[in-house]
C-alpha cells in the first residue's frame, strides 16, 4: 500500500476527479490551453501542507538538413514554456461568450422535451434562447436546428399535429442511454486509413481540409479525403520533412499563448525552471528564428513558391487565413502562429492575393469542404448549420483584413 504508484491517464482527469494524494503531475508535451494545464496541475497538492508540483516533458528529435521549419523552431517545446510562463502569472483563457454552441443547444432541446414530455417551439425558444444561455441564437437559426434534427433520416424530434415537439425514434433511443447526460466536449475520434489499411484512431478538434497535414505514430500524413458520416480520414504519407516524435497539434491555441511564444523567441531571458537540455533547445530555437529572419519579417521566402507566414496569432485567426488562401488554390499548412505555403497557383502571387484579402476581396472559407464535426451532436446538423457554428467559435472572418494588412506591411521590414 505504501509503494510509489504512477497513474497514466488521458485529459479526462481534468474533470476534477480526486484520485487521492498525488505528489506530482507529469505533463507529456504541451497541452493546448493554459486552463487545461492548470486543471492538470491541480490534481496534485490537494492535501493540507502539500505543494502542487508539475513536471513538464518535451519530446524533441534531432534536427536534420531536411527538417521542417516548425521542427527547427521547436514550436511544441516553445509552446510548453509559454504556457508555464502564463500559468505562473495566473492567466488562463477566458470563456467563449460569443459562440452559438449548436451541439449543446441540440442536447438541451432533447433534455427539455424529455423532462416535459413535449413542448411548443415558441416556448422552447423563449426558455433556451431568450431567457436561457443561447441568446446569440436567432429565431431563424433555432428553426433551422429544429428542422435539421427533425428530418426523417435523423429523427431526434418530431412534431405533433397540434405543434407540440416530441422525441423522435432516434431521440428516444439517445435520451434513454446514460451516455446522453454527459454534455462536456470530447473530441470526435476519426479512423485513419491509408491504402485501405486502418492506421488507428485520432481525436480531431480542429478544422481539417483535404491537403492538411496531421501527425500520427511519429509520421506526417496528408489528408486526402474526410468521411464525416463514417468518421474516416483517408491519408497518404506527407513529404514535408522529418516528422516530430510526438503529438498531433490539432488543438486550438489562444492568441495570448502565441504572443508569449514569440516573446520567448525574441528574448534572451532563460526561465529558471529549465534544465540544461531545455536551455539548449531554447537557444537552438532562437538561433533558427533569427536565421530565418523572423525577428524582422512576417513573410519569408524559403523556396520556389514556398513561404513562411508569421501570423503571430492563435489557431482561430491563423486557420481563417489558411482557409481563405486555400479557397484561392494555395497549398497551405498551419502551425502555432505560422502558415506554411508550399505551392502558389498559376497566375497568382502570394503578395497580390494577400492584398486582395486585405481589401475585402470575396472568398469562400468552405470551398474545400473542411471537416466541421467536432462535438457530440454535430453529426445531426446540416452543413449550413455547421458552417454557422464554426464561424461563431472556430473562425474569425473579421480579423482577416487586418491580419493580411499586417503581413504585407511587415513582409520586408
Amino acid at each position: 500500500a505504501h509503494e510509489p504508484t504512477t497513474a497514466i491517464c488521458t485529459s479526462t482527469l481534468e474533470l476534477g476527479i480526486d484520485i487521492g494524494d498525488v505528489a506530482s503531475v507529469a505533463q507529456i508535451s504541451a497541452p493546448y490551453s493554459v486552463a487545461s494545464l492548470r486543471q492538470r496541475l491541480g490534481r496534485s497538492g490537494r492535501r493540507a501542507g502539500k505543494p502542487a508540483i508539475l513536471r513538464q516533458y518535451a519530446i524533441e528529435g534531432e534536427l536534420e538538413a531536411k527538417s521542417n521549419f516548425s521542427d527547427r523552431l521547436r514550436l511544441r517545446f516553445i509552446r510548453a514554456v509559454a504556457m508555464i510562463e502564463l500559468l505562473l502569472e495566473g492567466w488562463c483563457e477566458p470563456p467563449h461568450g460569443e459562440t452559438l454552441r449548436l451541439s449543446t443547444l441540440v442536447h438541451q432541446v432533447l433534455s427539455v422535451i424529455t423532462e416535459r414530455g413535449g413542448i411548443q417551439a415558441r416556448v422552447l425558444f423563449k426558455l433556451l434562447c431568450v431567457d436561457g444561455p443561447f441568446r446569440r441564437v436567432t429565431p431563424h437559426i433555432f428553426a433551422e436546428v429544429l428542422r435539421a434534427i427533425g428530418r426523417p433520416d435523423v429523427a431526434l424530434i418530431e412534431q405533433a399535429e397540434d405543434g407540440l415537439l416530441l422525441l423522435g425514434k432516434t431521440g428516444e433511443s439517445l435520451t434513454e442511454h446514460y451516455s446522453f447526460y454527459a454534455v462536456f466536449q470530447t473530441p470526435e475520434e476519426y479512423r485513419l486509413l491509408h491504402d485501405g489499411k486502418e492506421l488507428g484512431a485520432l481525436p480531431i478538434d480542429n478544422i481539417l481540409v483535404p491537403g492538411s497535414l496531421l501527425i500520427f505514430s511519429g509520421r506526417r500524413w496528408q489528408v486526402v479525403e474526410v468521411d464525416v458520416r463514417g468518421k474516416v480520414i483517408t491519408v497518404k504519407p506527407a513529404k514535408a520533412g522529418v516528422p516530430p516524435k510526438f503529438g498531433g497539434d490539432l488543438g486550438a491555441i489562444h492568441d495570448r499563448v502565441i504572443e508569449r511564444m514569440f516573446a520567448l523567441f525574441e528574448s534572451e531571458a532563460l526561465p529558471v525552471y529549465l534544465d540544461k537540455n531545455a536551455v539548449d533547445l531554447l537557444s537552438e530555437a532562437r538561433d533558427s528564428y533569427k536565421s530565418l529572419s523572423l525577428h524582422t519579417r512576417r513573410i519569408v521566402c524559403v523556396g520556389d513558391d514556398e513561404f513562411i507566414l508569421a501570423t503571430r496569432l492563435g489557431t482561430v485567426k491563423t486557420t481563417t487565413l489558411a482557409l481563405a488562401l486555400r479557397s484561392k488554390g494555395f497549398v497551405v499548412h498551419t502551425h502555432d502562429g505560422f502558415l506554411e505555403v508550399l505551392d502558389v497557383p498559376e497566375g497568382l502571387t502570394l503578395h497580390s492575393t494577400l492584398e486582395g484579402l486585405a481589401s475585402s476581396q470575396e472568398f469562400d472559407l468552405f470551398s474545400h469542404s473542411p471537416l466541421l464535426v467536432f462535438e457530440k451532436f454535430h453529426p445531426y446538423l446540416t452543413g449550413e448549420l455547421l458552417e454557422v457554428d464554426a464561424l461563431s467559435q472556430r473562425l474569425d472572418v473579421g480579423s482577416l483584413k487586418s491580419l493580411c494588412g499586417d503581413l504585407l506591411q511587415n513582409a520586408n521590414a
